[in-house]
């Protein structure tokens, strides 16, 4: 029969493995929490984990468990100053996003990856994100354009959740895409550090009868990428469209 203290180790090491995988698992939760908060739910699972190793130390080895001990004062140390002084001071804190390859979807496509069905083009770039940021993002993203006429147009990429009862061209499309993992839809969700790499689909329905959606991009005035939080609608970034 085990002894006491080493059912509390074994229970200790479980639920150091526990919190370690919920941590691993939620870091979009865990990234939205203030740094102290986060610093305290990181130094739990780490010290319950070393606690659990120096119990039976110190039934059988109390010398090693003495050198154990020493290792607390570290890892709270470590902890604590790896969230509350070295991410403030030397954090990126920028969100970023590259365009990797542009991709033009028609009614006329015939690449095995969706029917459209209706004339309008879709424009799929895959792009890469990356969140430098200390805390968590939720982000839409836009394509602004102003013609070479000086015509203003923006497109929103489409959302993962269209309203429902929405007989649109997004929810169309979305019902067309839901199956493929290569899209991304909106709002994009990154914890600190984190990249995601994807097509965004932006349905280009303002586009005159005949014209090319590529010729007009490349004669655009302007044609830029708007990162916007999901929540507040503020601008985060703006990113040229290489063409």
């Amino acid at each position: 029969m085990k002894s006491p203290p080493l059912i509390l180790a074994a229970l200790l090491f479980a639920l150091a493995a526990v919190g370690a995988y919920l941590l691993l698992d939620n870091s979009l939760w865990f990234g939205r929490q203030d740094l102290l908060i986060r610093a305290v739910l990181f130094l739990l699972p780490a010290l319950a984990a070393l606690t659990a190793a120096w119990i039976p130390l110190q039934a059988h080895a109390p010398r090693a468990a003495r050198l154990l001990a020493l290792f607390y004062i570290p890892v709270l140390f470590g902890g604590f100053g790896y969230f509350l002084f070295w991410m403030p001071r030397f954090a990126e804190s920028v969100l970023s996003i590259d365009m990797v390859e542009q991709r033009l979807i028609t009614d006329s496509s015939s690449n095995a990856l969706v029917e459209i069905g209706f004339a309008f083009p879709i424009f799929t770039p895959t792009v890469e994100l990356r969140n430098g940021e200390l805390f968590s993002r939720e982000v839409d993203i836009y394509l602004r354009m102003i013609d070479s006429d000086g015509r203003p147009m923006l497109y929103r990429a489409v959302r993962e959740e269209v309203p429902p009862g929405t007989l649109s061209v997004e929810a169309t499309v979305r019902g067309m895409l839901s199956a493929n993992e290569r899209y991304l839809f909106l709002p994009v969700r990154l914890a600190p550090g984190e990249e995601a790499t994807g097509r965004l689909v932006f349905v280009i329905t303002a586009l005159d009868e005949g014209a090319s959606f590529m010729g007009e991009m490349r004669r655009a005035n302007l044609a830029q990428f708007e990162l916007r939080d999901a929540i507040g609608g503020e601008l985060l970034l703006e990113v040229p469209v290489e063409r």
